[in-house]
């Protein structure tokens, strides 16, 4: 492929990247991480820290049908189940669908009780227009009797037919015209109380045509348990912690990543992880024992121990462990992945991929099938991303208490998965990403990033040198200016003093519950405090593996040099290479990418040049890269920052 050709290529790469960021985020599909989450301010006796913040989930904001899509297809044949249970269990669900497609109220009762709500509730929580919903997209109504609805609706019994349309319309597919008696009238003199509204086309009535439907508790409809999440409107747009009996966190306490390791690891015993049925803490005595380790807030190592000194969260990924009860505990050979429930029966937390080279470990949930009041299935539909740590990182973990001792003679079973490179669970591909990165180091804690012959995370904290003097302050809050004519107005936010108005900034911002109100004040003059940069553009949020403003920085700086390495160095008249390319970005990263090529024009500072920028940032570059193992990456479209130019605000 000659050099045009090549060129165009990537053009259209970038622009479909750019067409799938703007697609994706739109969309609102939660599969970058960008969960809402809450600010909590976390204290501990034994800690001689001060008080330390931790992001956690903001289950006021996070519905069932905003939780990121699941990353594995898969299938249950319930019909050996359908004669006791009265229904069949069998579902299906592929990837990408959302847990408000593939649970059914049942499932949910125990942990969520969404049964005792009332259309109306959901409506006043969610502003659903029940006038704007067909009938018959709450599909339970089908099987609904008349003698049912005139028992459990409310005034239903004393309505004139003639103002009940779908009953009048059903009425009628029987030769009765009774259009001026009541419903309990008709029951009375004609045999029809059996009759399901069903058999008509509900779609032509609103819900609002039945009255007094809305008061009605899903709970006295007729085989409630068996309706889909999605099948009773605006249900799956419920927050979790809004339900009648809401997610929160069970128990208080939260304890830091002291390291990962490997499937490499076995005969652990010091573990915190299991399940409901043999207790939270399992051990693995066999292979593939890949986990985190946990300590104390204390962060001051082995030499201070107590009793939460080390404990193990055993990888659920490799682990599987004794679930399920009653009826359905046989389902899936009674097995489930090994984890916690730190936020109650709904789902289960699960420790995933555990990278050593990256000191980083995701985490997925998983849910479970139920027959109410006749048991669950293991917890095993799954997995849903959930959040990435980074050793150091502060977990919540939930209660440590009697009831999670482990039972006698217990042990998990290797589930024989296969290890993945590091690669975020994506609801978009049942398979890990191919890492095209080569290690070469056995010094891993410095591990570089080269694209197109720059290495990344050098030239990151080249930048960083200069605009935070290697404080690496994720927290600083730069001086308000505009840029492009007045068009782009913000402040430089974070380690790099990254623009608030740059675009990878404002769709990972945007994103966030809030996000967009923040940009337009930071874009009038606002300097926002220490807890709203924390909280809109942290240093961590709660998925993927690299830092929140490091996410956006590298995709930025990816992108700088897909574009710059094509363009003529006027200087030298050659394409952008070299020591001249990193000048070249860093530049663009100071004044822009329209600014001029070394020019001398500096910024509200003065302090300096676009020119001494670019060579300051070389300066700091060639100080860091010596004696550091590398990591040689394709430039291609699995490469690490290229793919996280994709994701950034998908």
């Amino acid at each position: 492929m000659n050099n045009s050709k090549r060129w165009i290529f990537l053009l259209i790469v970038i622009s479909f990247i750019i067409y799938s960021v703007t697609v994706q985020a739109a969309n609102s599909i939660f599969n970058n991480g960008n969960l809402p989450t809450r600010i909590v301010e976390v204290t501990n006796a034994q800690s001689r820290l001060p008080a330390t913040k931790l992001l956690l989930p903001d289950w006021k904001q996070i519905s069932l049908s905003q939780l990121p899509g699941i990353s594995q297809s898969g299938a249950i044949d319930g019909s050996l189940y359908s004669q006791t249970l009265g229904y069949d269990l069998s579902r299906t669900w592929t990837v990408g669908m959302t847990p408000d497609g593939y649970l059914k109220l049942g499932d949910i009762s125990e942990a969520l009780q969404t049964e005792k709500f009332a259309l109306q509730a959901i409506r006043e929580i969610t502003s659903t227009d029940l006038n704007n919903i067909a009938l018959s997209e709450f599909s339970l109504i089908k099987e609904q009797t008349l003698s049912h609805l005139a028992k459990v609706v409310p005034q239903l019994a004393q309505t004139a037919v003639k103002d009940i349309q779908p009953v009048a319309a059903l009425l009628k597919t029987q030769g009765i015209e009774a259009l001026n008696l009541t419903l309990s009238q008709v029951l009375t003199q004609y045999e029809v109380g059996n009759i399901k509204l069903g058999e008509i086309d509900l779609s032509k009535f609103s819900l609002t045509s039945i009255p007094n439907l809305a008061t009605v508790p899903i709970q006295d409809l007729t085989n409630w348990m068996n309706s889909f999440v999605k099948n009773i409107p605006g249900l799956g747009q419920v927050p979790l912690g809004l339900m009648p009996n809401p997610i929160s966190e069970i128990g208080s306490l939260v304890m830091r990543i002291d390291a990962v390791y490997g499937t490499a690891e076995n005969r652990r015993n010091n573990t915190i992880s299991g399940s409901d049925v043999q207790g939270f803490s399992v051990p693995c005595t066999q292979k593939d024992c890949a986990y985190l380790e946990l300590d104390d807030l204390e962060n001051v190592g082995k030499s201070d121990r107590s009793s939460l000194e080390g404990k193990q969260w055993i990888s659920g990924k490799y682990q599987e462990v004794e679930g399920g009860s009653g009826i359905l505990k046989a389902v899936n050979n009674g097995r489930e992945p090994t984890g916690r429930l730190p936020f109650g029966k709904a789902f289960k937390v699960v420790v995933m991929e555990t990278d050593e080279t990256t000191d980083t470990v995701d985490t997925a949930l998983y849910f479970r099938f139920c027959a109410w009041k006749m048991g669950c299935t293991p917890y095993f539909i799954g997995p849903i991303p959930f959040f990435s740590y980074q050793v150091n990182a502060l977990m919540f973990v939930g209660n440590l208490d009697s009831g999670n001792e482990q039972s006698v003679n217990t042990t998990s079973t290797p589930t024989g998965a296969n290890r993945e490179v590091k690669g975020n669970l994506s609801q978009n591909s049942t398979t890990s990403q191919i890492n095209p990165c080569r290690f070469t180091s056995s010094n891993r804690s410095i591990i570089s990033q080269s694209f197109y012959g720059v290495n990344l995370p050098l030239l990151g904290n080249a930048i960083a040198e200069i605009e935070s003097a290697g404080s690496g302050d994720y927290q600083a809050v730069g001086v308000h200016t505009c840029a492009d004519r007045g068009l782009n107005c913000g402040r430089g936010l974070g380690r790099y003093q990254f623009m608030s108005y740059n675009p990878y900034a404002v769709r990972l911002i945007a994103a966030k519950s809030g996000g967009e109100e923040f940009l337009n004040q930071v874009r009038q003059g606002y300097q926002p405090t220490e807890t709203e940069l924390f909280e809109f553009f942290p240093p961590a949020d709660s998925y993927g593996a690299l830092r929140y403003q490091d996410r956006a920085f590298m995709a930025d700086i990816a992108n700088k040099i897909q574009v710059t390495q094509t363009e003529i160095d006027p200087i030298t008249g050659q394409l952008f290479t070299g020591e001249r390319l990193i000048e070249r970005v860093a530049q663009k990263h100071f004044g822009g990418d329209n600014s001029k090529v070394d020019a001398s024009s500096s910024d509200v500072f003065g302090r300096l040049s676009l020119k001494d920028y670019g060579k300051a940032a070389l300066a700091f570059y060639g100080n860091n890269n010596s004696d550091n193992g590398t990591l040689t990456c394709t430039p291609s479209l699995t490469s690490r920052y290229i793919s996280n130019a994709q994701n950034i605000g998908n």
